[in-house]
Parts: structure tokens; C-alpha cells; sequence
């Protein structure tokens, strides 16, 4: 944010631009990352929690659509990493969704081992209803760390865990707990033990697979959990990023934009009657078109 001012009706803060969209956006367009693409992208996020944690606060919201890239027309160094909506962070007002789901049989079907859903169908059903699941009013629990639907509370583990379940989507092309519906999703999110699999068909190094093991663990065994990205930087899998100076680098994945109000990179909206009361001398108010 750069600044904020405001009005006797209404209060104004004005942000930061990123017109190259978002994680979620390029995902779907590329289906799957490269694993030193994936490297670097994780590692800027990682960075950008660790900031958040620094501060004492827990995002909780740690997924695709939350990581938006930069694409400065001055500079080369474009497609970097910038964490937003902090809306569900510790400290913040904004009622976390988790009770919608606590409702629900946490219990795995029957003939979940003998049926599972095939790869090749999870990706098609998730890059089908992705957009709309992002824009629902109650969103998905994919990315939502296990501990959090239970009563017993959570600490900034529940970060790292959601890092992880977007490694696993940047490389398999899907989240591991991707189904057919949010139910089933919660299934295997609390199930996680039985259902964190990893499609033959999708091969991945070893190094990659132990990473995403490491995030999507015990809370008190994960990740990230105890030293941040201290822990990050031991890993055999981010062997080769310059931490220090990571935004200095190329991203792998030029994000190219025309001009300063560029939106392409964004969905598009139906023009919308947007009205903002303004205020007027006296008692009364004006109404302006937006």
C-alpha cells in the first residue's frame, strides 16, 4: 500500500498495481512448471511468508491466486512473486471459512483405494472449475492445512503447508487433494496420511517429492516450522537459488505487459454500476459513476 486517506464517508487505500496476474491465472495457462521454475517461485514465497511470520502474524490464506507477479516496464527483471490478501491473517477481522467444514464426515469412502480418481481426470475437472472455486463465497479447502479444521488450534505451520500443497499443483498440474467436490476434498485433507499420492504418470525428482513431504508433514515436523527459511535453504531441492538476492534475478517466466493500465493478464468483468457516495458541504452527499 502507498498511501491512504479518507473522507468523511469513506475511506481510500491506494496499492501497489502487479499487472501480471496471478499464480493461479498462469497455471492454468502452462498446466505444470518446470521443477527450476517451481524452485524459484516456492523460494520467493517462501520469503514473503517468512516476512509475514517476522511480524508475528499467520497469513492462512497461503494459495495460487494470493501470489501475484510484478511486470515493470522499466526494468527486465519481471514475474516476481508478491504475496496479497491479508485479510485472514492473525490479528485481522475476517471470519476464516474452516466452520463451513467442520460439519462434514471427515471419514474416506469405502472404496477410496480401489477407485481413486484417475490423473488425468483430476486435472481436467480441476482446470474446469478452478476460476469459479476461486470466486465462490466459500472457497476451497485444498490448500488448507489439516490442523486448522480442528478445535485444538494452529500455529504458522499452517503456512508452510499450504507452500507445499502449490509445489505439489506446480508440478503435477493439480493440488493432492484435488476431487470432485469440497467435500471430498476435506476428506482427504484431513486423511492426508493416506491420501498425500503421487501419480506415476506425473514423475518428479526425488528431491522435489521429499520437499513436498517435508511441507505437507506434522505440523511440529514440517517444514519451516521451527527455523523458517533457514530450514528451506538445507534443502537439496532449492540448491542454487541466491536467497539474498532472489528479485535481482530473471524470473523463469517472462511476464510481458503493453503499457502501465494493462489488464490482459486478468480475468475480465461485465461492466459493473458502481456508485461512491462522496462527501458534500452541509448534510447531504453526492453520488459518483465509477
Amino acid at each position: 500500500m502507498y498511501f491512504s486517506f479518507q473522507d468523511p464517508l469513506n475511506l481510500y487505500l491506494v496499492m501497489e498495481f502487479l499487472p501480471g496476474g496471478d499464480m493461479m491465472t498462469l497455471l492454468i495457462k502452462k498446466d505444470t512448471l518446470s521443477e527450476d521454475a517451481t524452485k524459484f517461485y516456492i523460494a520467493e514465497a517462501a520469503l514473503a511468508i517468512q516476512a509475514i511470520h517476522n511480524l508475528n502474524f499467520i497469513h492462512r490464506d497461503i494459495k495460487p491466486d494470493n501470489l501475484l507477479l510484478d511486470s515493470k516496464l522499466t526494468t527486465t527483471f519481471q514475474g516476481h512473486i508478491k504475496l496479497s490478501d491479508f485479510g485472514l491473517c492473525t490479528g485481522l477481522k475476517k471470519a476464516h471459512r474452516t466452520e463451513y467444514y467442520r460439519n462434514w464426515p471427515s471419514q474416506l469412502p469405502k472404496d477410496f483405494v480401489t477407485k481413486p480418481l484417475g490423473s488425468k481426470r483430476k486435472a481436467e475437472t480441476w482446470k474446469r472449475n478452478r476460476r469459479a472455486i476461486a470466486y465462490s463465497t466459500v472457497g476451497t479447502p485444498d490448500y488448507i492445512a489439516p490442523e486448522i479444521f480442528q478445535p485444538n488450534g494452529y500455529t504458522k505451520a499452517c503456512d508452510w503447508w499450504s507452500l507445499g500443497v502449490i509445489m505439489y499443483e506446480m508440478l503435477i498440474g493439480y493440488p493432492p487433494f484435488c476431487s470432485e467436490t469440497p467435500q471430498e476434498t476435506y476428506r482427504k485433507v484431513i486423511n492426508w496420511k493416506q491420501t498425500l499420492l503421487f501419480p506415476p504418470e506425473m514423475p518428479i525428482s526425488i528431491d522435489a517429492k521429499t520437499t513436498i513431504k517435508k511441507f505437507c508433514s506434522e505440523p511440529e515436523h514440517r517444514l519451516g516450522h521451527s527455523d523458517g527459511v533457514e530450514e528451506l535453504k538445507t534443502c537439496q531441492f532449492f540448491r542454487g537459488i541466491d536467497w539474498n538476492n532472489i528479485r535481482k534475478c530473471p524470473a523463469p517466466i517472462r511476464v510481458d505487459v503493453k503499457s502501465i493500465d494493462d489488464t490482459s493478464n486478468f480475468d475480465e468483468f461485465p461492466d459493473a454500476d458502481l456508485r461512491i457516495r462522496l462527501a458534500a458541504s452541509g448534510n447531504d452527499s453526492l453520488a459518483m459513476e465509477v
